[in-house]
């Protein structure tokens, strides 16, 4: 409860937020897992022109005794004359189920929906006490508090919390906390802007999405629904099982308007979709917050990525929640790498209460301990079948640069044209028998002019003894250009007579004997050797090519086969 403590008080009101106010507190009943709140008699809405809620008394669904007795009134008697029934209190009755009570003592369903207002403006979307009456179910309480991603929702539901008696508030967060199970909550201990779920089939990932959109709709009237296609997007995100048209319930299930391409709340919130086959249609819209699944899916993960977060740009704290089963892309690497980024982990075992016995017992027979069930079931990311270097041997190679070096070199992989290939340029030095990856200065789109200019750089900057580069691309062009940005070390051209995994086996090797050490996180450069002689490259490994050269040239030197003299 201490995120609820620190919220306002009750009836406070904030700069540029219209709240409720209260001189008594609600009533709150459960039913069925679900929770009824009563408003009395004085509960008002702030805010110019605001009408008095009705009473209590008058709306029989939400009165927790039944109405007394009152005199009876002349049938021809003016409306206005008629005396109204008094307010029932079960504090004057003996016997009767106490007020704040949680039990489960059966209510009559509410006999209006739900109702939300919107303001003029769109950016102070806000709520009103008949929102939560009733609630979707009682894990609202412990989501918004956990998550911390909708602070108006939280400052009248922490209006109802708190004005509970101490036993009945850890009766309400035990029953909240029951529902969603704990993978499916965002990281409490934390801010974060973006929530990376990984998670194998089933594990309960589009479920997790698709109530974090729910209860931002109640707040945040722009949201954003991204994936592979956009028959995934409402297949799955929208119409599926555990999509977003699952959680509301019949009160407040939103509406999907297909010629639009748009999901409507009945309180007005809208969630558009995308398609990653197209990050271009992002330009344009913005967003209080997204929700993009299956990332590893998607054709064009980087580019749309940057897209959409272009767009998140409405609201004091836009965020993205990104749900996928891991593969082992440089996209989600990298995001995982970011800053900001709440990762939350969760196999398939996880969610085995909501599966079929013999779909787990199935699979677990076909594929387990396989590197398929690794990737698909336990949510691991798993290196591409083939590949020379492992991700548990770029794990362990982290080190501090130490204070001297022996030796120093720059390797360059030079791009076949200007608008091709990146041109691959990376630092290494060696000290004893070990050699220490310093710098990736890799760059693309760069002329002749540019990248020769970009590694002499590099070589001045750690103060190399040698600039390797490959000729095979330009031959004596590339000595002249490197010439021409006049080095401050000797040039060395290097010829590839062998492809591309042959030479990169003996590094390979170096690194499963902890010979070769990372100064520093280079995510790009180590998906490129863990893609390497795997046939899953998606274009030429400029910096892994690169750094094969400048490894070779530390350690291994130039090796020469033997020759027959004489028979």
């Amino acid at each position: 409860m201490a995120g609820l403590n620190a919220l306002n008080k009750p009836g406070e009101v904030s700069r540029n937020q219209r709240l409720v106010t209260f001189t008594r507190p609600p009533i709150i009943r459960a039913r069925w897992r679900r929770i009824f709140v009563s408003w009395p008699e004085e509960a008002t809405r702030s805010g110019t022109g605001a009408r008095r809620c009705r009473p209590a008394s008058r709306r029989r669904w939400t009165s927790s005794s039944p109405p007394s007795k009152s005199p009876p009134t002349p049938p021809n008697a003016p409306r206005s004359r008629r005396t109204p029934a008094p307010a029932a209190s079960s504090r004057d009755r003996p016997g009767r189920w106490p007020r704040w009570s949680l039990s489960p003592k059966p209510n009559p369903p509410p006999t209006r929906r739900p109702m939300m207002t919107r303001l003029p403006c769109m950016t102070a979307f806000r709520t009103t006490p008949k929102n939560f009456r009733p609630l979707l179910s009682p894990a609202s309480l412990a989501l918004l508090s956990c998550s911390n991603s909708n602070v108006e929702m939280m400052r009248a539901l922490a209006t109802v919390v708190m004005s509970l008696e101490p036993e009945d508030q850890q009766r309400l967060l035990s029953a909240a906390l029951a529902e969603p199970l704990i993978h499916q909550l965002a990281s409490p201990f934390s801010p974060w802007s973006t929530w990376l779920m990984l998670g194998g089939r089933g594990a309960g990932k589009t479920f997790a999405g698709a109530r974090w959109i729910t209860w931002n709709a109640l707040a945040y009237p722009s949201q954003a629904l991204i994936g592979p296609t956009l028959h995934d997007v409402r297949e799955v995100m929208i119409e599926g099982p555990s999509g977003l048209k699952a959680m509301g319930g019949p009160a407040y299930r939103p509406r999907w308007e297909a010629s639009r391409r748009r999901l409507v709340w009945p309180n007005g919130a809208v969630a558009y979709a995308f398609s990653a086959e197209d990050p271009e249609s992002l330009r344009g819209p913005q967003f209080h917050a997204a929700w993009a699944d299956e990332f590893c899916a998607w054709p064009k993960p980087a580019e749309t990525l940057a897209m959409l977060r272009f767009g998140l740009r409405l609201g004091e704290d836009p965020r993205l929640v990104v749900t996928t089963t891991p593969k082992p892309h440089r996209a989600l690497k990298t995001l995982m790498a970011e800053p900001g980024v709440a990762l939350t982990r969760a196999g398939t075992s996880a969610n085995a209460g909501n599966l079929a016995p013999a779909f787990l017992r199935t699979l677990a027979s076909l594929y387990g301990g396989t590197r398929l069930a690794a990737q698909e079931l336990d949510g691991v990311v798993v290196e591409t079948d083939g590949g020379l270097f492992r991700a548990e041997d770029l794990a362990r190679c982290r080190a501090a640069r130490p204070a001297r070096l022996d030796r120093v070199v720059v390797a360059v992989d030079p791009p076949a044209t200007a608008t091709g290939d990146a041109c691959g340029i990376v630092v290494v030095g060696r000290r004893d028998d070990r050699a220490f990856v310093l710098a990736d200065e890799t760059a693309r789109g760069l002329s002749p002019a540019g990248w020769a200019g970009r590694a002499v750089a590099a070589a001045r900057a750690w103060t190399a003894d040698a600039l390797v580069a490959e000729a095979n691309q330009g031959g004596d062009m590339v000595r002249s250009v490197l010439a021409q940005a006049d080095p401050p070390c000797r040039v060395k051209l290097v010829r590839a007579s062998l492809g591309k995994r042959a030479r990169a086996e003996p590094v390979a090797a170096l690194y499963e004997q902890g010979r070769v050490l990372h100064c520093g996180a280079f995510v790009a450069l180590e998906e490129e050797l863990m893609a390497l002689g795997s046939g899953d490259l998606e274009h030429s490994p400029d910096r892994a090519d690169a750094l094969v050269w400048a490894v070779s040239e530390l350690m291994l030197g130039e090796v020469r086969r033997p020759r027959l003299r004489a028979l």
